[in-house]
């Protein structure tokens, strides 16, 4: 089945850090110190005091570094962490006093029709680390790492004279595909947002995933952006609607038609109930997750706020995190529908509503 390029863009709200590594949690707390790694799906943070905290994704807004995020190699940090270096000599040159790392959040690249967009919107010349770890298994029988099965080549792949099954980037939607592999240092040709997928044509039958960090020096290239258009332009704000996301209904029509290059800051408030004496605020409660359930984000919690377009053709794009606060933002060609809903496969127990305020 033909891939498709066309998704719903969550950029990530970007603000910068001038000396230590900033790490900024979703509850509003700002923590000062030094970022150690990512392992077990969780964040590692040392404080300026040595004690040493662990965060999960759905828990960490952003994180703003003055370092790597990789060893010398640009391998990913192994089991036992150790605290990141400078790298003095950084892909692309750097502007300022330096190149400034900053992560998002890892996230799981799968097998699907669809490419997977991550949370980082780039501008032309910004200096991109991508590491990822994990398997995928194609069509049911062969299992490959990131980089992929090595002189083996799939003639109907986005790259068919490289490895099948590679992890493979673009940048926006319609662009010539990148090899990533294990690890990758790179320059952004363009502005756009980062998408990635598999080097495989055929999804039927796929397993597995790969678990993909990326970071970008925001000491290179051009205005940082905060949407999804890369002009560098938050949401005109312009525009206002609250609407109520119930807890028993898989999706809700917010009865916004998104066009082309639009930016939304959304904000969510409220407590569901997901299964008896369970609840969850929109980040989700990764505690509540079931291994056998099938999410419609299975590495989010259950209960979190997510959301999609439905575009005009009856597609919809894959779903996208939202939380208590998200920016997502739309692309070239992309006419629709916002719809919200919730991170859960069964509904029937479930109870409550959040609350959504959406600007644009």
């Amino acid at each position: 089945m033909r891939k498709i390029l066309t998704v719903i863009a969550l950029a990530m709200f970007l603000v910068s850090a001038a000396l230590a590594d900033t790490l900024y949690l979703k509850n509003g707390s700002v923590l000062k110190g030094t970022f150690i790694g990512f392992e077990t799906n969780q964040f590692i943070f040392e404080l300026t005091n040595g004690n040493r905290l662990k965060f999960r994704p759905a828990e960490v807004e952003r994180l703003v570094m003055e370092r790597d995020v990789a060893t010398s190699t640009g391998a990913p940090i192994p089991g036992r962490p150790s605290p990141p270096t400078r790298d003095p000599n950084p892909p692309g040159g750097t502007t300022g006093s330096g190149p400034r790392w900053e992560a998002a959040p890892a996230f799981d690249v799968r097998l699907e029709d669809q490419w997977i967009r991550s949370t980082i919107q780039v501008t032309r010349g910004q200096n991109i680390r991508v590491t990822a770890t994990g398997n995928v298994t194609l069509e049911g029988r062969t299992q490959t790492g990131p980089d992929g099965l090595n002189g083996r080549r799939d003639p109907d792949a986005p790259l068919p004279n490289e490895n099948d099954g590679a992890l493979i980037a673009a940048i926006g939607q319609d662009s010539p595909p990148i090899l990533i592999g294990r690890s990758k240092d790179f320059v952004a040709d363009h502005d756009g947002l980062l998408y990635f997928t598999v080097n495989h044509w055929e999804t039927g039958n796929a397993r597995g995933q790969f678990r993909v960090t990326v970071s970008v020096d925001r000491n290179s290239g051009g205005a940082v952006s905060s949407g999804g258009s890369g002009s560098g332009s938050r949401p005109s704000q312009g525009r206002q609607k609250t609407v109520t996301v119930s807890a028993t209904q898989a999706w809700t029509d917010t009865g916004i038609d998104v066009e082309p290059n639009m930016t939304f800051e959304i904000t969510a408030d409220g407590e569901v109930e997901i299964s008896s004496r369970t609840f969850s605020r929109p980040d989700g409660n990764r505690n509540a997750n079931v291994r056998t359930s099938t999410y419609p984000m299975q590495n989010e919690g259950v209960g979190a706020l997510i959301g999609k377009i439905r575009y005009r053709d009856g597609r919809d794009s894959n779903a996208v995190y939202i939380g208590s606060r998200g920016t997502p933002a739309t692309e070239r060609g992309e006419y629709g529908r916002l719809f919200l809903g919730i991170n859960d496969d069964y509904l029937r127990d479930n109870r409550g509503q959040y609350t959504v305020t959406i600007r644009w």
